[in-house]
């Protein structure tokens, strides 16, 4: 499996925990997912492309952070 498959798999993972368990969580192992599917392609993105996905990888710990819980 390279990369791409794990994030594909972990961002899914995400999903289903958050739908099933924990959103907080769920919100989380999206972000981790997400960071894990650009850290290859990163360095080759010109910085105004780096900014939307960086964004959301704060807005999911914002969010996840903003729940309470419970």
């Amino acid at each position: 499996m390279n990369i791409k498959q794990i994030s594909y798999a972990l961002a899914l993972s995400g999903v289903l925990t958050g739908a099933l368990l924990s959103v907080r969580i769920g919100a989380l192992i999206i972000a981790a997912g997400f960071i894990l599917f650009l850290s290859p392609d990163i360095r080759s993105m010109r910085p105004i492309q780096k900014v939307i996905p960086i964004a959301l990888v704060i807005a999911l710990i914002a969010i996840a952070l903003a729940l309470p819980r419970g």
